[in-house]
């Protein structure tokens, strides 16, 4: 998706300039629990379906909160199981849409990667008896991808534009690395990973571009307006923008037809002798173009061709692509400035972004109307672009004038979970899709409605009844404005969904039935769902960890002698790690490492959390990794302070951090929190049998509390053991 920052304290971010808008608001969840969701589409009876990188397609109802899984697709992905697989890294299902006619012919398009061949595809299906019909596939397109070499870069967002014609986007599949944060126009040989002259600057490859197909029952055809007219040699009529980096997520106005994008840049953070440094943008095309990558970037900014201090500088004006593997036309057409650019660092443009991470995405246009009942901004706001950013987690409205020029800029939202796609319902409501904490692997994505401030949804709690099996009591319901409360216990069976009326308690008698919900709403609209899973889900790959000396109780300095095994599933031994955890004996324990609440809020605030997690693997190191590597150091907090002003790279793998927006006291107080993790804390890395060294006891160490062993290893549930300490 993106250049995957890491280091130390990736993604930290200052404040915006301008405090978010208070008129909007966030519904609860319709829908949790969502593995990697890739994108959204809704239908017109306001059914919400989403596609998960995986391979699962679901329909979400958010009336009852039903969530259905109707089809499964086998795909190329990268998955906990097998992390470090040769698979690239963004495969899977990438995007997805409704068919115009969806509400009579109930066909959808997908664009996913295929399991076993070097390519990605874009396939029409039909739902039949509630469930994606896989025999209904039809073949439309096929992308030939480079998926060795760690290439990323797939795009794979769906939009159908108001005439009818479907839009697709595509990566450049070219690898991030090695290309010192600029253009990457290596000609070398074994080279080509590097190289997007091959596939973003061609004109006679799919990849790096935006394509416009108008389908048919056969297949598709090229609609009139293209950049290129079918014919032209050494070009691909179904190109509409080309020069495209990865454009991730795509709107179209339904009003003008305009096409819009969030492109997501390079990582150089700094204006060097190869180019400009990295920025992220909006892109606006009202006509087909050339969008310059990897030519030029923002506003046109240049690189030089061939990259270094040597080279040429492009003319925008009059690109050409001298790349030896280019198979296109060597002439371009002239490169299209971005709508909107910013860099990592404060934006002289446009201020209001702020700085830090960057993932820019395009989310819908907006027109005010009158008959739906609810509308995000008001009349005067009618024709604005709602732009928001994946690692920032913020959201923002582009006023338009009438020639479609931003007016003004404005944040309306802030602090969202990795927003990943929206959509615009017939009622007004603007569905959030959020795709969870971590770049992989995430359990926590989720839908959210947004939508006008003004009423809160109803409050609800419901318990199992004790000693009787599947029974469920409401404990309390509420309305914070007073409304009344409207109460419905549904099960879900498969596909379907039954209505159980509101008669408590409730048993559940069906052996079949997955879910029931307990689902309040106040007759304005607002929902609150309570869930209860009635199946237990599959065996998941785990750890056991064993003591063979079979200790009544640890103590401070003490070796433990362990053993691991696997209960199902295996891992190279080497990703094995044996850890221990002292709890004080204070009556409480949160379960694991933590960080003290007003540091948990700071690197919250400063979106730290969308590359790292105390002790949950992401795209960056565990918090705790690093307070194991350097708490040692003397010089730690001054090192590593250091590393964000100015960025890194290497310290844990290819990926790169960018300087950090922090003062040297937040920078201060942020170590010094991640530097105390390992109090009390152990590890032995590399062995299924060996013995662990506890940590002696501090000067301030009480005794009394307890031990607790922790055996773990990438995609699989780890194995905890706990015991009294001496």
């Amino acid at each position: 998706m993106k250049r995957l920052l890491t280091g130390l304290v990736g993604g930290l971010m200052s404040s915006l300039a301008a405090s978010a808008a208070t008129d909007l608001q966030l519904t609860p969840p319709v829908a949790e629990g969502l593995q990697d969701p890739m994108e959204i589409a809704v239908s017109e009876n306001g059914d919400l379906y989403v596609v998960e990188r995986e391979g699962r397609v679901l329909r979400v109802r958010p009336s009852t909160g039903g969530v259905f899984e109707i089809g499964k697709l086998e795909v190329a992905a990268l998955r906990a199981t097998a992390p470090d697989s040769p698979v690239s890294r963004e495969d899977g299902i990438l995007g997805l849409a409704l068919d115009p006619a969806f509400a009579t012919n109930q066909r959808l398009y997908l664009y996913y990667s295929d399991p076993k061949k070097p390519l990605n595809r874009l396939a029409r299906f039909t739902i039949r008896d509630g469930r994606v019909d896989a025999a209904s596939e039809q073949n439309l397109l096929e992308i030939p991808m480079e998926r060795d070499k760690r290439v990323s870069h797939e795009g794979g967002s769906l939009a159908f534009g108001p005439d009818g014609l479907l839009y697709l986007s595509t990566g450049d599949n070219t690898s991030v690395y090695d290309s010192g944060g600029v253009a990457p126009v290596d000609d070398r040989e074994n080279r080509k990973h590097y190289d997007a002259q091959r596939s973003a600057g061609n004109t006679n490859d799919l990849r790096g571009k935006i394509l416009r197909l108008k389908l048919t029952e056969e297949g598709y055809e090229i609609p009139s307006g293209n950049l290129f007219p079918q014919g032209t040699p050494q070009t691909r009529p179904e190109i509409y923008a080309m020069g495209c980096r990865n454009p991730f997520r795509i709107s179209i106005d339904p009003k003008t037809g305009t096409l819009y994008w969030g492109e997501v840049g390079p990582d150089g953070k700094r204006d060097g002798d190869g180019g400009p440094m990295g920025y992220d943008e909006i892109n606006q095309a009202k006509r087909a173009g050339n969008f310059g990558w990897p030519f030029v970037i923002a506003d046109n900014k240049p690189y030089r061709q061939p990259k270094g201090k040597d080279g040429q500088w492009n003319d925008p004006a009059k690109l050409v692509n001298p790349g030896h593997r280019n198979t296109g036309l060597h002439e371009l057409p002239p490169a299209q400035p971005a709508f909107l650019w910013y860099p990592y660092g404060d934006s002289e443009r446009f201020p209001e972004l702020g700085s830090g991470s960057r993932n820019a995405m395009a989310g819908p246009v907006f027109y005010f109307d009158e008959t739906r009942k609810w509308n995000l901004l008001g009349p005067d706001d009618s024709r604005s672009l709602i732009t928001y950013d994946w690692a920032r987690g913020r959201m923002w409205q582009a006023k338009l004038n009438e020639k479609e020029e931003i007016t003004t800029l404005t944040p309306l939202l802030e602090r969202l979970l990795h927003p990943m796609d929206m959509a615009m319902a017939p009622d007004g409501t603007l569905w959030l899709l959020e795709y969870g904490t971590n770049w992989y692997f995430n359990r926590d994505g989720r839908i959210r409605g947004i939508r006008p401030a003004g009423n809160e949804a109803p409050e609800l709690l419901v318990e199992a009844v004790p000693d009787r099996p599947l029974t469920f009591m409401v404990k309390s319901r509420s309305d914070p404005d007073g409304d009344r409360v409207d109460f419905h216990w549904y099960l879900t069976d498969g596909v379907d969904e039954s209505d159980l009326g509101s008669a408590e308690p409730i048993s559940v008698e069906s052996k079949s039935a997955s879910e029931l919900r307990a689902v309040a709403s106040d007759g304005k609209g607002e929902v609150t769902v309570k869930r209860f899973s009635l199946k237990a889900g599959p065996a998941e790959p785990s750890l056991e960890l064993t003591l063979p000396a079979n200790p009544d109780s640890l103590a401070f300095g003490q070796k433990v002698a362990f053993r691991v095994s696997f209960s199902s599933g295996g891992v190279a031994t080497k990703a094995v790690a044996v850890r221990s955890r002292y709890i004080p004996p204070t009556g409480h324990d949160a379960g694991g490492h933590q960080l003290p609440g007003e540091i948990q809020e700071l690197i919250t605030a400063k979106a730290c959390i969308a590359c790292h997690q105390v002790e949950q693997a992401s795209i960056g190191p565990r918090f705790l990794d690093v307070s194991f590597r350097f708490r040692e150091r003397e010089d730690a907090v001054t090192y590593l302070r250091d590393r964000l002003k100015n960025g890194s790279t290497g310290d844990w793998g290819e990926m790169a951090m960018p300087p950090q927006a922090l003062t040297d006291q937040e920078a201060g107080r942020i170590l010094a929190a991640v530097l105390a993790l390992a109090d009390g804390a152990s590890i032995e890395r590399g062995k299924l049998e060996g013995e662990l060294a506890l940590p002696a006891a501090s000067g301030t160490r009480e005794s009394g509390g307890a031990w607790e062993l922790i055996a773990e290893a990438p995609g699989m549930l780890p194995a905890r053991l706990r015991l009294p300490a001496k």
